[in-house]
This record gives structure tokens, sequence and C-alpha cells, in this order.
């Protein structure tokens, strides 16, 4: 069953649960976010006592913030120890260590970092809240300096997005201090069925647009990426879903990958790329619906998948504010001219920039031998596109 929570249900979402009819809970944020669609909603009591009495039953969300009601309403279950284990990055960590004893990590509260001896920590290392989510937080850390000065700014960082999203998405009370892991990054939408093997639905290279950069601005997918990573990935993965004991588990797992080493950075619960993005982005990329794939627990072709459009890139641009000026001061954003600047756009969300740190989402399409299009604006900081009050 799903259970829909904020910030944001696409259309593409909407008529999925619509036309499918799949159970949906009818918590309040559902009943206003799906206002005028004929959804099956089964009340919340019903979902409890249908859990209660199969807690095989998979829930499947849109969101993080969902968690929030999952664990309040069976907080002693397996699926509540599981969802804490890996959206705890200090306890899942701990954990991983069983396939990574070498990894460096840390965990300590926000209060306490600045009484941490630099001259121990492996530089360059990553820190970031141990409950997070879309990049917020996460800083590469270099030198002795940089940590020094990463500290003094941390405060007025938190600060600026203090209140976005709910506790259990985002919580700055303790950090974690890793080591930075080599290799490029991937991130898999995939579920684990009911034996605990792993069914992946998309897989998109991460690009980056240099060495210390973090932020989630252009995701790819395409035949090349999943003919070259598909089988090592989901080899590993299958690794994972033994460690954590992930069954009938929807995730969407971040991983990196060097020569032939692969290692995992995070496993986000019970829901695809956030804001409904990287999930949608499957219906161009591959005329896929992965939301009615994980409810009835379809497996890919990928030998005739990979033959549906070689020739371009998919991607997903995530237009997150790097332009230094808080959004309340921004008075609007020119979509227009940002559509121009790529060849194929193929859907464009805008969000409310004065609230969330981003303009929003944009799926496009490029040639797979020309990328600049994707480029530009992976290194664009977006001021090109604002007006300022």
């Amino acid at each position: 069953m799903f259970i829909i929570d904020a910030p944001f249900v696409s259309k593409y979402l909407k008529k999925t649960l619509q036309d499918f009819k799949f159970p949906v809970v009818q918590t309040a944020y559902a009943e206003e976010a799906l206002v005028g669609c004929n959804v099956n909603f089964i009340s919340e009591h019903e979902a409890v006592q249908a859990y209660n009495t199969d807690n095989e039953i998979q829930f499947y969300t849109n969101s993080e913030n969902a968690l929030d009601w999952i664990l309040a309403q069976f907080p002693a279950s397996r699926l509540a120890t599981t969802i804490g284990q890996v959206k705890d990055k200090v306890r899942f960590r701990e954990v991983l260590a069983q396939i990574h004893p070498t990894y460096y990590y840390m965990g300590c509260p926000y209060q306490e970092l600045q009484n941490v001896d630099s001259e121990t920590l492996p530089f360059p290392i990553i820190l970031k809240p141990s409950i997070g989510f879309f990049s917020l937080g996460v800083q590469r850390i270099d030198s002795q300096n940089q940590w020094i000065d990463t500290l003094s700014k941390l405060d007025p960082m938190t600060a600026s997005y203090e209140g976005i999203y709910p506790s259990g998405v985002l919580d700055n009370s303790t950090f974690i201090i890793e080591a930075v892991i080599p290799g490029e990054e991937f991130a898999v939408d995939c579920f684990f069925d009911e034996l605990g093997q792993v069914v992946i639905l998309n897989m998109m290279k991460h690009l980056f647009a240099s060495g210390d950069d973090v932020n989630d601005r252009v995701y790819i997918t395409s035949s090349s990426i999943m003919e070259q990573y598909l089988e090592p990935v989901q080899n590993y993965l299958n690794k994972l879903g033994t460690l954590f004991k992930l069954r009938n588990f929807q995730a969407h797992i971040e991983i990196r990958i060097a020569a032939a080493e692969i290692a995992a950075i995070e496993i986000n619960p019970l829901r695809f790329g956030g804001w409904c993005s990287t999930a949608d982005l499957a219906q161009y990329a591959w005329d896929m619906n992965l939301y009615e794939a994980v409810v009835r627990g379809d497996k890919p072709n990928w030998d005739q998948l990979q033959k549906f459009d070689p020739d371009h890139v998919y991607a997903l641009v995530v237009l997150n504010n790097s332009t230094r000026i808080a959004g309340n001061e921004i008075a609007g954003f020119d979509y227009d001219a940002l559509l121009k600047t790529i060849h194929d756009p193929l859907e464009l969300r805008k969000t409310d920039f004065h609230n969330f740190p981003l303009f929003g989402f944009l799926m496009c399409k490029v040639p797979a031998n020309d990328m600049s299009d994707l480029y530009k604006l992976l290194h664009s900081d977006l001021r090109e596109f604002i007006s300022s009050n």
C-alpha cells in the first residue's frame, strides 16, 4: 500500500494511483494532495490492521516524510528496525562494517564537533547530518584549516534549512564524519523481493562539477551505463540485502564504483529518488512505470531495454539553489531561458523556491555523444536565470 506525504506528488504518480487503484492510506496529507483523483483509499485503521495481520505487506512511499507514520504505528516491528538501521548513517555504517571493515567513520553530536581532534581525521572527509536528505549539510573537507573554517560556518548553514523537513528526514543533532569513498557515484532505484534478491529498476550516474562538489545537480541514465554496470551492481546490492535482511523492501541506494570495487554510501528506505524525480525519469528513459513495477514485483528485461534508445542519455537536472542568494530574496526564476539551454527538454517541474532550496527539476535527453548542454548546467550557479528583489 502507498503512503503519500509531503513535499510533492507528481502528476505521473497521481495518474498511476488512479489508473491501477493501488491502495493508498487515507492520511490528511494524502486526502489533500490527491483531491480530485479517484484513488483507492483505505483508512489508517484498516492499514494498521492489515499490517499487524500480515507484516509481509509492503509499504511504498513517495517521500521519506512518510517514515514518521510507519515508525509511529509499528515502532517494535522488523520494518521499523530496518528503517532505523539504514536511515541513520551511523547505525548504517556500524552494520556495513561487516563487509567494509577498514572504512573510516565516526558519529559525533553536533555540539561536540568543536572538540574533535582534527589531527586524527583522515582527510579528505565528508561531514554530514547522520539523518539527512538531498545533500543538505553535506560538505567535503580536505584539510585541518578547512575543518576549522567549516565548523565556524556550521551554525548559520544548518539554520538556513532548519524546519524544511521533519526530524525523521533531516536531523542536525548528530553528524557523521566519514572518509571520502573514491570512484564514480551512482543512484539505484530498486526493490528487494520476498527472497531478498534485488531487482534493479533504474540506475543513474551522478555527475559532479569537480572533485569537491557534493551537490545533487545532474543524474544520467543510458543503455551504456546499464550494460556496463548492471551485473556488478546487482551482485553487490544482493550482499547488502543479505546483510540488512531486506525483503519486500523498496529503496533508493547510492554507491560509488572505483575500478572493480563497489561501496555503499547510503540506503534510502521505502522510496525512489526524492520529489518523485528518478522514478518519473524512467518513464522517458525506459518507457517503464517504476511504481507499477515495484507493486507488481516486475523484473525488467534489461537485455531488451538496453536497445530502447542507445543513442541518447536521459537526464534529471536538480535545480538546487546554488546562487548563494536566499530564496526569499529572489523575485523570479526564468524557466523559459533555462529551457532554451537544453536541446530536448522532456518535463519541467517548478518548485516554491522561497520555501525550499531549489528552483525545480528538469528531465531531458541529450545525444549520447554530446552532453555539453548538461555540463553547462552542471557548472552553472544558476544566477543567470534569477532576478533579485
